[in-house]
């Protein structure tokens, strides 16, 4: 299954490093309300593939899983952002709003297929499952592949937004990092230092782009998120652009769906009698 997935995603273009090309900016779009995908015959053939091998009782190896989660990375372009948010009729600036992604089905970093292949890799036992049911979530991904940690993240985050909005309190968040040892001179002494693996720095980058504050440090293999600041950020206060906006426009995602509904039982009541 390995040979065949690399295969497929052999002609993917570069996504990790730098700008994404502009082919894949056109390759993702807006299936659904705030549900970006991606739209490529490559991602389609590898998750095909996946989904094939998987189907006749393969269990995906680590390396594996993480190449076909990596094939539903999406580009990390505001200007591609910025037409989900017009899709969705919301007014901000992307810059001064980094927690609009909690709005978003993948929070603007995955196409939502990627979240049914980590949860069936789960059920295989090719990666561990995280209970979502304890008072302290811990995500270990000390021996997780780098699209893999990211996505467990991402998959935790998704449960705990149903979770708050099933009126549950929300639990700290800590995310367990592998680390790295380096040996240098000091003052003509040799001291070992802790530095970030590749895997710290990309959760650390992932969490600073979808403006989630946090506690510790990638080099010291521990990171926690507060349950409060994942409340705020599940619930962002978006500024429109415009000065002529009417309150409403100002306030948080969930508040205003909740006046539409209201509206519309107000007007479907007073259209009864």
């Amino acid at each position: 299954m390995a040979g065949a997935v690399a295969k497929a995603g052999a002609s993917l273009p570069a996504r990790s490093e730098g700008m994404p090309p502009r082919s894949w900016a056109k390759a993702a779009r807006d299936a659904g309300l705030g549900k970006p995908q991606i739209d490529n015959k490559w991602t389609s053939a590898a998750t095909t593939v996946y989904r094939n091998a998987v189907s006749t009782g393969l269990v995906p190896s680590s390396d594996v899983l993480s190449q076909v989660l990596g094939c539903l990375r999406l580009p990390h372009d505001n200007s591609l952002k910025s037409s989900f948010i017009e899709n969705m009729g919301i007014s901000c600036d992307i810059p001064h709003n980094p927690n609009i992604n909690s709005l978003f089905e993948g929070f603007g970093e995955y196409d939502i297929r990627a979240f049914s292949i980590l949860e069936e890799a789960a059920s295989l036992g090719a990666v561990a499952s995280i209970s979502m049911k304890d008072t302290r979530i811990v995500i270990d991904a000390r021996k997780l592949r780098i699209h893999t940690a990211e996505v467990s993240l991402l998959t935790t985050l998704r449960s705990l937004k149903h979770r708050l909005a099933a009126g549950a309190r929300l639990p700290n968040v800590t995310i367990l990092l592998p680390t790295e040892k380096k040996q240098v001179d000091i003052d003509e002494r040799e001291k070992t230092l802790k530095l970030a693996g590749r895997i710290g720095q990309a959760v650390g980058s992932l969490l600073r782009r979808l403006g989630i504050s946090y506690q510790g440090e990638e080099s010291h293999g521990r990171m926690r998120i507060n349950g409060l600041t994942l409340r705020r950020w599940f619930n962002p206060k978006l500024n429109s652009k415009s000065s002529s906006a009417a309150p409403a426009d100002l306030l948080p995602l969930s508040s205003r769906l909740a006046k539409g509904i209201a509206d519309q039982q107000r007007d479907i009541r007073s259209l009864s009698f």
